[in-house]
């Protein structure tokens, strides 16, 4: 994007400059190239507008990428508990006497459709409805519970213990990992972000929207178009990836 920044700036320029003059219907022209025009709106811009938006976007952006930042922390950590929930599980359920071999088998393949379940959740662009239709609170959990209820508590008590505390972790977890899953940003928050990012794109083109400064500092006003379309095309690109 930088460089498809910088290898444009003059054509942007242009179709900025007669957008501009469309829009305003003047009908005479400056002889100045537009110098005259900058040099009196420029307060303005640079007094209220530009700081307005700078300040309103850098917080947005910061208080965003922190939050994103936060939520895919707390679903990988509540993905490595499960993992090592779901492991533990396995062993106890391995030391189960032999006799119950059925059993454990039946428990074993509710373990395995969990961990099928997790992997499907946390899909990239996994919506809510989807995750109700494949059941956010209903889970092989409490299959799992279920024939685990079943069995005589009393002779495998220290075993049944165990299970019973990882599967009430298993569920917390769970539980955390599908409320970060589902809280996110509405449509309208990226909506406003990006039109603060267009409006200083904007001002940028404004201010610099003169047929000598163009002239003497071309190179210049390409470098500083590059940088700034590079600024946010990456802020975007760590959006989009959290």
């Amino acid at each position: 994007m930088p460089m498809l920044a910088y290898s444009t700036y003059e054509l942007t320029a242009k179709l900025f400059d007669t957008m501009v003059e469309l829009i305003s219907n003047n009908n005479w022209v400056a002889v100045d190239g537009g110098a005259y025009q900058s040099s009196i709106i420029t307060p303005a811009i640079n007094g209220l507008v530009v700081p307005s938006m700078a300040l309103l976007f850098a917080t947005l952006m910061s208080n965003t990428i922190n939050t994103l930042r936060q939520r895919q922390m707390q679903i990988r950590t509540s993905l490595n508990i499960e993992a090592n929930d779901l492991r533990m599980i396995s062993v106890m359920v391995d030391s189960m006497p032999s006799e119950l071999r059925e059993t454990k088998n039946h428990l074993r393949k509710y373990l395995m459709q969990y961990a099928t379940r997790v992997i499907a959740e946390c899909r990239p662009g996994l919506s809510f409805n989807n995750q109700r239709l494949m059941g956010s609170i209903d889970s092989e959990i409490n299959g799992f519970l279920q024939v685990l209820n079943t069995l005589g508590i009393t002779q495998y008590s220290t075993i049944f213990s165990e299970v019973y505390d990882a599967l009430t972790r298993l569920r917390h977890e769970r539980s955390v990992r599908l409320s970060a899953l589902q809280s996110t940003y509405p449509p309208l928050h990226y909506a406003i972000l990006a039109l603060l990012g267009c409006s200083i794109c904007g001002v940028f083109l404004m201010e610099t929207n003169q047929e000598l400064l163009i002239f003497l500092n071309a190179i210049q006003l390409k470098i500083l178009w590059a940088m700034l379309i590079g600024t946010f095309s990456s802020l975007a690109v760590v959006n989009y990836d959290m």
